[in-house]
């Protein structure tokens, strides 16, 4: 900052220079002019022309109103260059203040430290253990007896942390402090060199960013900072950056700057955190580390669904494996059930013997289509258990179990690794189930987790959105798939390798989080010891669940409505439509049939097979043959 404040003094002391050349310049023709008489000055105007004497009493008149000007500009900047210094004084005591302030706190707290003794301290450690130790036994005294599990799962163990990976990201110097006070420098000059009043505060080293948090000065918007995006990226040399302005609860705006250095985090690091291990979440998963390197943890059970979306490439199905073995981590087979559909084929191939799954690994988009309605029945099946126990939700009814003996209801878990093979094959179907688990089975302990790599509004529509207010964005390729995915831009702006941005349940900001790595050979080994114990034994029958695009008879579906018509009459009714309107399309028969795209598409390829109506012709609309006379007559 002082150097900006020395570059603008030395700019104002530059015109002031030039300003003083000028007015020596205008007193050296005003000197010469004086050294004749008054006399001689009326003699020579009487022989000039009068054309020639109202020329140069113009030009007296504009040197006078430029003289005005510029003792006016001169004030100007003497007011700014004060309010500067100013401005500048009182940040500086600002800072003088606060560091004072802050040392005496210190060593005030050194103080107190210093004058315990230390058989004081002996005493209040034994007395706060002593007293630990009388509120477990008063929680085990009054706790019930718990239901007995299955024999199978009586000795069932957790796969240990030594089957994960160690991470090495102490041993890496993620920024030097050399290096962090350049990008400091950097930033502050470019704010200077743009004349914003800002001081760049602190700076926050996170494992894949740095936040440098920026305070505003006295009646600066926000938008100044904002608007100097792409020259600040320009001055950090670096591909992007992200702004968070302001940030939520903070004074500051926070300017987000990829590390130099980076290391991949572990599952393991994250899982062995007091985060995870002292949670009271009833479904938590391992989300990553934020900002500042602190584990962010999650409730399924409060999302309750959760919607991924990302570019290739950019740590989505990492991701994916992650919240799948925090699951594992956490959860018996009897006390959790996995349903993993995998339309890609190659995500979810290594948990296919996990005894949590219910059904096999759904690969296909029928299938899948047909899982989602079993998903809406048992969602069905579990109200009727719940209203029979007279309980409002799984909570109630498991601690209901506890105390009158019977099993209780496991979670539900339906992950979907690619959304948008389902909306392509079965729209249609797999939004109206997904509408329908999302809106009413939270009560009952279902849960859907739904990942894409193509954030369209043809993928995420409308309802499914409305559905799945928590969301992650990966990295993606415009601002426009940002706002599609979390109603505003940022995902654009982010790393990839696992850095997204996580809209959690309550609380209205994003987060930014690095998630963990995860290789291959880490979750076989865990999923081997689990399997290892016992196999999966599916209970989910398809058999009586209709296929994608039939009913219970096997017929195509079709809208309600005209479900009992034949295929016949709907092409009659198709005829007739078409020779009143004399209009011929799918989307038109779709909105007066009220039908699928398919089965209207069927009927437009039949009649232009019976030459009732013409070919597609580019953008013109097909010509129709019929007449309502001739429909009548063929009925």
């Amino acid at each position: 900052m002082k150097a900006g404040l020395s570059r603008l003094v030395d700019t104002v002391q530059t015109m002031k220079e030039n300003l003083n050349n000028q007015e020596e310049e205008y007193e050296y023709v005003w000197e010469y002019e004086d050294d004749d008489s008054e006399e001689q000055d009326e003699d020579y105007e009487d022989d000039l022309p009068e054309e020639v004497v109202a020329d140069v009493r113009r030009e007296e008149a504009c040197v006078a109103t430029e003289q005005a000007q510029i003792a006016q500009w001169r004030s100007e900047l003497d007011a700014l260059l004060k309010d500067r210094s100013e401005r500048s004084h009182y940040f500086k005591d600002y800072a003088n203040e606060s560091r004072q302030r802050y040392e005496r706190m210190l060593q005030s707290a050194r103080d107190q430290l210093a004058g315990l003794d230390p058989r004081s301290q002996d005493i209040a450690e034994l007395a706060e253990r002593e007293a630990d130790e009388n509120t477990k036994a008063a929680e085990l005294a009054a706790a019930p007896e718990p239901v007995e599990h299955p024999v199978e799962l009586a000795d069932y163990k957790f796969p240990s942390l030594e089957l994960l990976e160690k991470s090495d990201v102490e041993s890496v110097t993620l920024v030097t402090p050399e290096a962090l006070e350049e990008q400091k420098n950097t930033l502050q000059d470019t704010l200077d060199s743009f004349a914003v009043d800002a001081y760049v505060y602190d700076a926050l080293v996170g494992p894949r960013i740095t936040q440098f948090r920026v305070q505003p000065g006295m009646g600066v918007r926000v938008e100044a900072i904002t608007n100097l995006q792409k020259n600040i990226a320009l001055g950090l040399a670096t591909t992007s950056i992200r702004m968070q302005a302001p940030i939520p609860g903070e004074p500051f705006v926070g300017i987000e700057v990829g590390n130099s250095n980076s290391v991949p985090i572990s599952l393991r690091s994250l899982l062995s955190s007091k985060a995870w291990t002292q949670n009271d979440y009833e479904i938590p998963l391992i989300m990553g580390l934020d900002i500042q390197g602190k584990p962010i943890i999650t409730d399924l059970a409060k999302a309750p669904h959760l919607l991924i979306a990302g570019a290739t490439g950019s740590g989505k199905s990492v991701c994916m494996s992650t919240l799948i073995l925090s699951l594992l981590y956490n959860f018996k087979p009897d006390e959790l059930e996995l349903v993993l559909i995998d339309p890609k084929r190659v995500e979810f191939g290594l948990f296919r013997t996990v005894p949590h799954l219910i059904h096999s690994v759904v690969a296909d988009a029928k299938p899948a289509v047909q899982v989602l309605k079993w998903v809406v029945k048992e969602m069905e099946r579990r109200y009727e258990v719940l209203a029979e126990k007279q309980v409002r939700n799984i909570a109630g009814y498991n601690e209901k179990a506890v105390v009158d003996g019977f099993d209780k209801m496991p979670f539900t878990v339906v992950i979907i690794d690619e959304l948008a093979d389902l909306m392509m094959t079965s729209k249609g179907e797999a939004e109206g189930a997904l509408a329908r688990i999302a809106q009413l089975s939270r009560a009952v302990g279902i849960h859907t987790i739904v990942a894409t790599q193509r954030p369209s509004v043809n993928v995420i529509t409308g309802i499914i959105k409305a559905n799945f207010p928590t969301r992650i964005a990966f990295q993606v390729s415009s601002n426009v798939d940002s706002r599609t995915i979390l109603d505003c831009k940022g995902a654009e702006s982010l790393l990839g390798k696992g850095d997204f941005l996580f809209n959690p349940p309550g609380i209205a900001r994003l987060i930014r989080i690095q998630s963990p790595m995860v290789q291959d050979h880490e979750i076989i080994s865990v999923v081997e010891h689990i399997s290892g114990q016992r196999l999966p034994e599916f209970r989910v029958d398809l058999k009586s669940i209709p296929a994608s695009g039939e009913d219970q008879s096997g017929s195509q579906m079709g809208i309600d409505g005209i479900e009992g018509d034949d295929d016949e009459a709907l092409l009659k009714k198709a005829m007739l439509t078409v020779a009143e309107s004399q209009k011929a399309s799918t989307s038109f028969l779709q909105r007066r049939l009220r039908i699928g795209y398919n089965r209207a598409a069927l009927l437009i390829e039949e009649l232009e097979d019976r030459m009732h109506i013409g070919p597609q012709n580019g953008s013109t609309p097909r010509e129709v043959f019929l007449t309502p006379e001739e429909v009548e007559w063929c009925k």
